[in-house]
């Protein structure tokens, strides 16, 4: 009985309530774990990720209780947990299409930018995903633009445009990232050269940039390693996010575009927050 009652705050209105009690949050009740649970899970499914302090102030509980749903529902393989809340198990491996719609406006905001560091009568390279498609979307008219690219969507984008000479490179094809890659891919990539690579992230930090698979990873640094500036593209989401394979390190970086850099952390990288 001593250990139980260490574990809990005497100052905390909420110790002692799970699962017993109803804990109010808005106009619904979540008496009991399993409803809570639940109520993170959908949120976890919708957003990609939420913080523990928005679970505590929703769900109207401590930060212990949600503490101890994070770790059991990590535990179950049903999210992952991750510094400060929780992400999808696998938050690499959500659908495209669910990505695509998560921070639609910080994307477009990011693509908006990153086109303007582009110049006329270059050739630029495309990583896979949901901002770089934005990019693809975003490109301007008649400048004579050469797109070297592995995704998919990006290539169908860009396939009807005769103002861009456009290099689809073909591999292995994924679903989850809808592009492709693997040694063919990357073999394909390595007697071509770019001046700006936009490169997107699984997840960033301090340390670097990530990616969620090791072909994944492979492709993107050998994009880098063709061009002459790389240009990370990412909402700030991902600097909370986590996955499992270093990339690179921010020296290896040109430019950074974003919407929001989390406090306090600095990066030697210079950054372009976007509107």
């Amino acid at each position: 009985m001593r250990r139980l009652r260490s574990e809990q705050n005497p100052g905390d209105p909420h110790a002692g309530h799970e699962p017993g009690a109803a804990q109010e949050a808005g106009s619904l009740r979540y008496g009991s774990a399993p409803g809570r649970r639940a109520a993170i899970l959908r949120r976890v499914s919708q957003d990609g990720y939420v913080s523990a302090a928005t679970l505590v102030d929703e769900l109207a509980v401590s930060p212990n209780t949600i503490r101890r749903d994070l770790r059991k529902l990590a535990q179950d393989g049903l999210i992952r947990a991750v510094r400060g809340g929780a992400t999808p198990a696998d938050a690499g491996a959500l659908p495209f299409s669910d990505r695509s719609t998560q921070a639609a406006g910080a994307k477009h905001a990011i693509a908006a930018a990153a086109v303007r560091l582009i110049e006329p009568g270059t050739t630029v390279a495309l990583d896979s995903g949901t901002t770089t498609l934005e990019i693809a979307k975003l490109l301007p008219a008649d400048a004579g633009l050469t797109v070297v690219t592995h995704s998919l969507p990006a290539i169908a984008a860009l396939a009807p445009r005769p103002d861009i000479t456009l290099i689809g490179i073909g591999g292995q094809y994924s679903r989850d990232t809808r592009s492709f890659g693997g040694p063919e891919t990357v073999a394909a990539l390595e007697h071509l050269g770019v001046r700006t690579l936009f490169l997107a992230a699984t997840a960033l930090d301090e340390a670097g940039v990530y990616g969620a698979t090791p072909y994944e990873a492979e492709t993107k640094r050998r994009l880098i390693s063709i061009a002459r500036d790389t240009v990370v593209v990412s909402d700030a989401r991902k600097f909370e996010l986590s996955a499992p394979i270093r990339v690179c390190p921010w020296s290896a970086v040109t430019h950074l575009i974003t919407d929001a850099l989390p406090e306090p952390l600095t990066l030697p990288t210079p950054t372009t927050v976007a509107p």
